[in-house]
Formats: C-alpha cells, sequence, structure tokens
C-alpha cells in the first residue's frame, strides 16, 4: 500500500480501516475539501501540497455520501455541517475543542485569499444544507428516481409501504398463486415442503441481485464446473505416502487404486462396498496413512463424490423450472399490486434505478461511500454508473467488519472493487488505532494474523493495528475465565468475576472498579447469540448486581404468543376427553384461563378445575377446532376475544400486533407445509417456548441504575467502545449454527463469476448443487464467525477477558472445542488448552469470591400478589367491513395512530385527498374523520406546517433502539437558523398537567438518544391535535 494524504480529492482512492482508526474523522475531512476543490485538511502540511484550483469546488448537491443506515446517515452529516460551522466560526471556537487544533493547523497553512475563499463555500454550503445527499443508498436511488421520474415512468410522489402491510400483502398473493396453481404446487411439493419455501420467496421478491442471478440457475450450468468447485473444496488427498504403506503388497494396492478411481469418476463407495469380494482390512498401526484416508474420504468425502444420477439432476432443474416460473408469478403480481396501492418498496427503488440510471445525466463532482464492506453487488454497480467522466470515487471500509450477509451484504464486492485499477489509483492504510490500549492490539493482531488466512473472496484479510498513542502501548490486558467440569457453571464463574471486580476484590482491575463505582460505563459481557443473556442477568442479581440486557425481545416470550399457544394447548388437552388432568395439563389450562384472552378470576379457575367443567367459550373453541384450519381458528380467538383491546393503552401496541400477525403467518405456514398434526404444531411451539433459557417478556427490563454492566450480542455493539469486553461462552460450536434446512441457497465463483446456487435433495439423491452448498455454507458462516471475533476484541479499550468452558476426557485430553471462537484465539495465541484447564495464572483470572464468601450481598424481593381479571364490554368479532365493535379505549388509541399516520404519510395532499384517504386507511364513521379533520386542522396551523412547507429537512418516524428502548420519534426537522435539530412529539387529546409532565420525561428521552448519536438538538416540543 502506498501512503497518501488520506484528505486530498486529488484523485479516486480507497481506504482499508481497521477498527478504531478514525474512519468519520477522515471522512468528515475529504469531506470538507471536496467542497473547497482543494486539500485545506492535509496530514503532513510540511510534505503534502494543498493543490488549489478553485475549480474544483463543488455545491452540497454535487457530493453524495453514501452510508448503512439512517442513524449513521443523520450522525455523518451533523458531524460535517458541525466542523463547517467550526471551521466559519473558528474565531470563538473554544481551544478545548476536539476539533480546533486540526483547524488551526489548516488556517496557519493558507493565505488571506484563500481564507476568505473558504469562508465564502462554507457560508454557501450552510445555506444550503437541505441540498446535501449524505444518505442510505435507497434514499439516494429514490432520489434519482424522484428527479427523473420520467425516464423512470413512474410517480415521484410513491410512498414506500409499511412492512405490515407489505407482508399481508405478499401472503395473499402467495396464496392466490398458489391456489391458481395447484398442479405445480403440488409437483414442487413431492420434493420440497412449502414450509422452507418461503424465505426462498422473500429472497426473490425484494432482492433483484439474487433474483438476476437465480433467473440464469439452470441445467445449463455445467456438470464439470460442479465437480470443480467439489474437487476444490474437498481435494482428494495426496498418494504417493500410501505406496510406501502397502509397497509389495497386491492386494491392498489393486483395492486401493480402484477406490480412489470411484472417487474421481464421482462413483464414490466405501471401502468395504469396492467389491463383491470382501475387503482388505486396515489398521491405524500397520497402515496408518491409509487407514486416516481410508476414514477422511468413508466419512466425509463419499457423500460429496457420490455417484451422479443424470436423471435426477434433469428432474431437479425440472423442478427449478417449476419454482421459477412461481416465484416469477408472484413477483409480478406482487409489483402490479404495488402499483394498484400507489406504493413503492425498496426492491422497486432499487431496480428502477438500475434501470433507468444509464439515461440519467448526473453532475456529481465527488461520491463518497463508507462502510463499504457492507455493500451488494447490484448497490455498487449503481453507484460506479451514477459517475460521470469528471467524478471522483472514495470508499473507506474493512474488510474484517463485514458482518452483515444476513441482510445481503457481499465481502466480494469489497474484495474485488479495491483491486480494480480502473476505479482506484490506489488502496490505502489506516491501521493507527485510537480506541484500544496496546497489549489488547498486540493479542488481536497476533490472532487475526493467524485465522485470516483464506484465499476465498468471501475472506477477510488480516492488518495489524498500531496503537495511536505512544504510551499506551504496554497498557491492557488479554485474560482467560475458564470453567471446568468439576467447578461452578461458566455463568456463575462471569457472576463471581464481576462480583470481584464490583467490590475491589481484584486489584488487576482496579480502574473498572472505579468506573461502577461511579455509575459510569464499564463492562460488555458479549455474546455471539442471546440465548445467555438472560440467564446471566438473573445470576448477577442474585448478587445484588444490576445489569442491562441490550436485545430485542424474543418473539415466543412476549405474552400474546405464550396466551395464544395457552388456549390452543387447552383445547387440545380437553379434546381428548381425558379423565384425569396431570399437573402438566392444568398449567396450561390456567394459563389458557388466566390469559388475556380468556381472563377469567382466580376464583372461577378453582371452580372450573375442582369440577372438571369447561367454559363455554373454551367449548365454543373446541367446536371450532373440530371443523376449521389451525389458521381459522387462530384468527376467530383473537378477534372473538377482542385481543388487541388488551393493548390498547400499551405504547408498543403496533409490536404486539404485528408480532399476533407473524404467528397467523406461522400457522399458516405451517397448514401449506403438510408436515403434521395440530399435535405436532403445539410441539414445535413449546419447544421454542420452553427450551429457551428465557422464560418471561418482563427479564429484559433495565434498572435505571444499571448503566456500568451491559450483557449485549456482539452484532449490537458494532461502532461502540467498552472499558473491559468480556466474550462469554466461547468454547460454543460454531457449526452448530449452521441451518440444516432442506432447501439451500448461496452465491459462489463459477469460473471468475459469482452465481447463486440452489439446492434441495430429489427423493435421497443429492444433486452436485446441493453438495456443493451444504459445505459453501459452512465455510461462508465460519468466515463471518471470524469476522464477528474481530469486531467483539476490538470493542475494548483496555482488558478483554475470554470466557469458556472446558472438559476433560477419560484420557485425560481436552474435549474439542472444533471450530469454535476460543479454539481461534488460543491458537493465534499460541497457547495450550491444558493450561488454562489447570488455571495457569499467566493467562488465567483468579476468582476470590464464591458462593461461601460473598459480602453485602442484596437478595431480590420477591412480591406475591393475585393476578388482577381484565373486563371487556365486547365479545364481538371485529370485521374489515363494518364501523366499529371495539372498545373506546382502543379506538382512541388506534384514531391517534391513525391521525400520526396520516400525517407522515399525506400532510402534503390531505385536504384534496381525504375520502380516498380514509377508505385507503379504512377510517369509515363520520365521527372518527371529523376528529382527524380537526386534528389536520390543527396541525395546518401550527408552527410545524410551516416548518415542513417551507421545505426543512425532516425524518418523520425516525426509529431508535438505545438502552434497550425500541421506538420510534414522531418527527425531527433541521432548523436552518439555530443549525441543529428540534423534536416534535405529535400529541392527541386534551392536554392535562399530569400528561405534560409525563410526555416530557419521554421527550428528554429522545433528547438523550439523539444527542447520544452526536446530533445537535435545539428544541423538543410536543405538538397538541
Amino acid at each position: 500500500m502506498s501512503s497518501i494524504n488520506k484528505f486530498s480529492i486529488q484523485k479516486s482512492f480507497a481506504i482499508s480501516a481497521g477498527a478504531g482508526s478514525g474512519k468519520t474523522y477522515t471522512l468528515s475531512r475529504r469531506y470538507i475539501n471536496a467542497l473547497l476543490g482543494f486539500d485545506y485538511f492535509r496530514e503532513d502540511y510540511s510534505t503534502q501540497s494543498s493543490y488549489f484550483i478553485k475549480t474544483k469546488a463543488a455545491f452540497v448537491s454535487q457530493i453524495v455520501t453514501i452510508t448503512y443506515t439512517e442513524a449513521a446517515a443523520l450522525e455523518m452529516k451533523s458531524r460535517i455541517f458541525g466542523l463547517i460551522e467550526k471551521i466559519i466560526t473558528f474565531n470563538e471556537l473554544d481551544s478545548e475543542d476536539g476539533d480546533y487544533n486540526s483547524i488551526k493547523e489548516a488556517n496557519d497553512n493558507i493565505d488571506r485569499n484563500e481564507k476568505e475563499f473558504v469562508s465564502n463555500i462554507l457560508n454557501k454550503a450552510l445555506i444550503d444544507i437541505s441540498k446535501a445527499k449524505i444518505s442510505t443508498i435507497h434514499s439516494f436511488c429514490l432520489d434519482i428516481i424522484k428527479s427523473n421520474a420520467d425516464i423512470a415512468r413512474i410517480d415521484s410522489k410513491l410512498d414506500i409501504i409499511d412492512d405490515e402491510i407489505k407482508n399481508k400483502e405478499l401472503d395473499s398473493i402467495i396464496f392466490n398463486v398458489f391456489e391458481s396453481n395447484t398442479g405445480e404446487i403440488e409437483n414442487i411439493t413431492n420434493y420440497l415442503p412449502l414450509y422452507f419455501f418461503s424465505n426462498l420467496i422473500k429472497k426473490y421478491v425484494f432482492d433483484l441481485g439474487f433474483r438476476n442471478s437465480f433467473k440464469s440457475f439452470d441445467s445449463g450450468n455445467s456438470i464439470n464446473d460442479f465437480k470443480k468447485i467439489i474437487e476444490k473444496l474437498f481435494p482428494l488427498p495426496e498418494l504417493y505416502d500410501v505406496y510406501d504403506d502397502i509397497k509389495e503388497d497386491t492386494i491392498r494396492e489393486n483395492w486401493f487404486n480402484q477406490y480412489i478411481d470411484n472417487f474421481k469418476r464421482f462413483d464414490a463407495k466405501k471401502w468395504s462396498d469396492v467389491d463383491i469380494a470382501k475387503a482388505p482390512t486396515l489398521g491405524e498401526k500397520k497402515y496408518p496413512i491409509l487407514n486416516d484416508i481410508k476414514n477422511k474420504l468413508d466419512n466425509k468425502y463419499l457423500q460429496y463424490y457420490s455417484e451422479i444420477d443424470q436423471v435426477k439432476e434433469d428432474l431437479f432443474f425440472d423442478v427449478i423450472k417449476l419454482i421459477k416460473s412461481i416465484l416469477a408469478e408472484i413477483k409480478n403480481d406482487y409489483d402490479l399490486k404495488l402499483i394498484e396501492l400507489g406504493k413503492i418498496d425498496f426492491d422497486i427503488i432499487i431496480t428502477k434505478t438500475s434501470q433507468i440510471i444509464d439515461k440519467c445525466s448526473t453532475d456529481y463532482k465527488y461520491i463518497m461511500v463508507d462502510e463499504f464492506q457492507d455493500t451488494n453487488e447490484v448497490q455498487f454497480s449503481i453507484i460506479k454508473r451514477a459517475m460521470n467522466r469528471d467524478t471522483n470515487l472514495f470508499v473507506v471500509g474493512d474488510s474484517k467488519q463485514s458482518i452483515y450477509s444476513f441482510q445481503g451484504a457481499q465481502l466480494e464486492v469489497f474484495n474485488k472493487a479495491v483491486q480494480d485499477k480502473s476505479l482506484f489509483q490506489s488502496i490505502e492504510d489506516m491501521s493507527n488505532n485510537y480506541r484500544s490500549d496496546g497489549v489488547v492490539l498486540n493479542s488481536v493482531n497476533k490472532i487475526f494474523r493467524e485465522i485470516l488466512q483464506g484465499a476465498e473472496d468471501y475472506e477477510a484479510t488480516a492488518q495489524d493495528l498500531h496503537v495511536g498513542k505512544s504510551e499506551r502501548e504496554n497498557r491492557g490486558s488479554f485474560k482467560f475465565l475458564i470453567s471446568s467440569d468439576s467447578e461452578e457453571s461458566e455463568i456463575d464463574r462471569i457472576s463471581y468475576f464481576i462480583y470481584d471486580i464490583v467490590h475491589y476484590r481484584n486489584s488487576d482491575y482496579t480502574h473498572i472498579s472505579n468506573l461502577i463505582n461511579e455509575n459510569k460505563q464499564a463492562i460488555a459481557i458479549l455474546f455471539d447469540s442471546s440465548s445467555k443473556m438472560v440467564e446471566l442477568k438473573k445470576s448477577l442479581k442474585k448478587l445484588g448486581i444490576d445489569s442491562k440486557v441490550s436485545a430485542t425481545e424474543d418473539f415466543y416470550q412476549t405474552k400474546e404468543i405464550n396466551d395464544i399457544f395457552n388456549v390452543l394447548k387447552a383445547i387440545h388437552i380437553y379434546s381428548k376427553k381425558k379423565e384425569y388432568l396431570s399437573k402438566k395439563d392444568r398449567y396450561y389450562i390456567v394459563g389458557a384461563l388466566r390469559s388475556n384472552i380468556l381472563r377469567f378470576k382466580d376464583r372461577e379457575i378453582k371452580e372450573f378445575i375442582e369440577s372438571k367443567t369447561i367454559p363455554p367459550v373454551l367449548e365454543e373453541y373446541i367446536n371450532l377446532y373440530k371443523t376449521s384450519t389451525l389458521s381459522t381458528l387462530v384468527k376467530y380467538i383473537v378477534e372473538d376475544s377482542n385481543l388487541y383491546s388488551v393493548y390498547a393503552h400499551f405504547d408498543d401496541i403496533s409490536q404486539r400486533v404485528s408480532n399476533i400477525n407473524k404467528f397467523l403467518n406461522i400457522c399458516m405456514d405451517f397448514e401449506e407445509s403438510e408436515t403434521g398434526s395440530f399435535s405436532d404444531f403445539l410441539n414445535s411451539i413449546e419447544s421454542a417456548i420452553y427450551f429457551s433459557n428465557s422464560k418471561e417478556d418482563e427479564e429484559f427490563y433495565i434498572s435505571d441504575g444499571a448503566k456500568s454492566i451491559e450483557i449485549c450480542t456482539i452484532h449490537s455493539t458494532k461502532g461502540l467502545a467498552y472499558p473491559l469486553v468480556l466474550l462469554g461462552n466461547s468454547e460454543k460450536g460454531l457449526t452448530t449454527q449452521v441451518t440444516s434446512e432442506s432447501l439451500k441457497y448461496n452465491n459462489y465463483a463459477i469460473n471468475n463469476e459469482n452465481r447463486e446456487l440452489v439446492g434441495f435433495k430429489i427423493g435421497d439423491y443429492n444433486p452436485l448443487s446441493h453438495r456443493i452448498l451444504k459445505q459453501v455454507d459452512v465455510l461462508k458462516h465460519l468466515a463471518e464467525k471470524k469476522r464477528l471475533l474481530y469486531v467483539a476484541l476490538t470493542r475494548a479499550q483496555h482488558d478483554v477477558v475470554i470466557s469458556g468452558s472446558l472438559k476433560i476426557k477419560k484420557d485425560e485430553s481436552i474435549a474439542a472445542i472444533k471450530n469454535s471462537y476460543l479454539e481461534m484465539i488460543t491458537e493465534g495465541l499460541n497457547i495450550y488448552l491444558m493450561d488454562l484447564y489447570e488455571q495457569d495464572p499467566n493467562v488465567c483470572i483468579h476468582l476470590s469470591s464464591d458462593e461461601r464468601n460473598l459480602v453485602n450481598r442484596v437478595l431480590p424481593e420477591y412480591i406475591a400478589y393475585n393476578l388482577k381479571t381484565l373486563s371487556f364490554t365486547s365479545r364481538d368479532i371485529i370485521s374489515a367491513t363494518s364501523d366499529s365493535t371495539q372498545t373506546s379505549e382502543i379506538s382512541a388509541a388506534l384514531l391517534g395512530e391513525k391521525t400520526h399516520k396520516i400525517i407522515e404519510k399525506y400532510w402534503k395532499k390531505f385536504n384534496e385527498n381525504k375520502d380516498s384517504i380514509f377508505k385507503r386507511e379504512a377510517i369509515f364513521k363520520q365521527e372518527d374523520r371529523d376528529k382527524i379533520i380537526t386534528s389536520m386542522n390543527k396541525f395546518y396551523e401550527s408552527f410545524v406546517y410551516s416548518k415542513l412547507n417551507s421545505g426543512a429537512e425532516h425524518r418523520f418516524e425516525l426509529e431508535f433502539n438505545q438502552d434497550n428502548k425500541r421506538g420510534f420519534i414522531d418527527l425531527i426537522y433541521y432548523d436552518e437558523t439555530g443549525n441543529g435539530w428540534v423534536i416534535i412529539d405529535f400529541k392527541t387529546g386534551k392536554p392535562t398537567p399530569e400528561k405534560i409532565e409525563k410526555y416530557n420525561k419521554q421527550l428528554d428521552f429522545y433528547l438523550d438518544v439523539l444527542e447520544s448519536n452526536n446530533l445537535n438538538v435545539l428544541d423538543r416540543k410536543l405538538l397538541w391535535l
């Protein structure tokens, strides 16, 4: 790699930016240089020129900056224009400000005329801030479509469809397509259960890149190409040493030659089945080399090199043709439905842009892409085609932090693009880390030099990180916290370790103890998945230690899903007409009767159980169960019980409604799969609910004081930093997470071109593509897990602790930890597992605390209480075509929600299209319409409408996820006069002092959310409608 000014705009180049190396700092300064047209910011002013040329200056509308999320785009915009304001007002800037020195140095190296030029350009940029193109790829593409609506032949005012509506419409379309193609569907289901078909449908409908690639997947894919891939994935062993093993042993030599020839011809047979004659015996002592090869080929390679059945290969591609036909029909009907609804989705945005971009004229002088490792092939194609002859292209990313393949990111795009000399004149290295101490970085470097050696284009490349400040070179620690089968569990051991720190019992971590004592951020305990997180939270709570769990609630642990399950379980139990109810039966029946669906009092429940009678409403459900499908039964129960009314006053009513709808979809998927009975379905749901460490939805509650210790998934920590990082459950095998579903799809390079492969079995036969995918899935999964480990370890500022559990085998060796984080780490650091098992003090942490010597222990307080019965006035079925039979409570809540939605979607055109909008939003009662019109009139009379109507940049429904609270801020808009954001929270109803106090606290939380994302907030206000 060469070395140039990383802020320079003099050429197109790429940056490989290691963790903590200051990507945002670099990109924001390069943006300033692009505005000015010369290198105002430089890394070395003594050796690097400014290249002052006025004609290279750009307007904000000529600089495109693309990043991964809306939140990141807002933060980037805030950082850039905040920096602009500091440059303009530098004389008033506090010398302690973090940007002061870099601005001063830049100003010291330009003359008076150049300073005046800088001031004029940057002042103009501030005025034009609303025209800045700093956004996600989808927002960038939508802007292209709207600017070229005549070419796109699309209404530039189209709204993006809500996810809930999108999924509902797609489910309906899938059902109709299946109904009209019963013959084709029957043929497909002979080989592929429809239960596994839904993910493929969504991938096809919502992913242009997958769709285009899948269309080309057919029998034209050469069998020889597939064979070459298998030979590459499973190379047959070198054979010259084998013949030393069987020298002058004609029988075994001939047998072996036939055996290996069968593999080479893809007609592999087990050693014992090569011939009808009895196979010659082998033994590890007498034939060590041959015996090892035989075991490897028999046990692992045989399934990949087995006989190729051309008839079944042809049949496989015949089924693929049927699948393509069904998918194309679903996609076509879905697109037509979007047109009918006057909507677009993200896939349409990308597809339309890809279709028209070559016909659009652009005047972009600079395009900059942040988080480039998360880009995919279609998106990068659009970016390249948006360039003109003079466009300067700059990308920055880190291949080692590409962890979003499940969202469509393709690391292969990054790896190929940065080597493309027609795009980039060089690839530059940013490896100075300003986050972590030297001991942490040295350990990280050793580990990833060892494990990132793959040559495949889906593998990341190792890059040593260097300490940004020399005084931190020898600081920090990297230790292990190991539990063995003779000690307490790993969760207990982690808890005692943290207990030691909290109570100053471990002098190595006094600096962390101090942070906890000061209620500051101190420890992040990271897990690869959320299964252990609640268990650890409970364990810490028993020791009197508060912590917060940064995770979303498990769908199967929610109250509404548990209630539906318990009612279905009760129906199933009672339908069997048992003479005796077991304790387990009574548990489910009581759960059903207490649920928010049936809502019986404790006294009534006791009477039903003791008298062995069934409540009439449950009798009604049992009778319906005998004659209805599963989904019909569930839908009726939800509507009959007015279940939505229960959650009308909950802040997360939309989430709960979505959960119930998702459960209905699961029911329909199960019906279509025809894979089992009602009992089988209940067993699968029961397993999802109870074979998890999460037992109740309240477990994810965060106490206000739990700021110091955070329990989270690795994914949720991307971009964050913590004083101490503890990686838990590190010995867990990672390949077990690879799905064993009968349908597989993934991309792989065939003849140097990335192609989409799809695979499933034809009866007992494994087509070649399916054989390939079984291994490709594992290899790509492990490659991403290596990158996830890199993200985990590079979050640490001072200390890393690796927690795991080791067990000893009968032969006194350590049980295998194959393909685990612990294996990767110990191999990289050249540490012996036995040393860890025996608690080597040089690398392992000694605990001072255990169950016997705890001090100041605060036991959790348990409060007994009786469940209060909920009562409702209506049990009528809710009809989509009638007015409303819901309670006034839910009507008020939903009416407010409808008003918010109408403001968001139709604020520009409500008065001209009232009737059609009311119909579209299913608002039929004149009383409800009048209330909404009154609210809208108040909105139009407000200062907020004046701001939006004048063109202020704004975001409706800004999503946030902070302190384990997820939700949406109604509106934020940018006030150019004050150079900051204003938060608006819409409220319906009449203001009272109590309400105002409550809602102001909510606004304070929103303020914290935005300020924690480095956004300058001027004010926050309630708008009563």
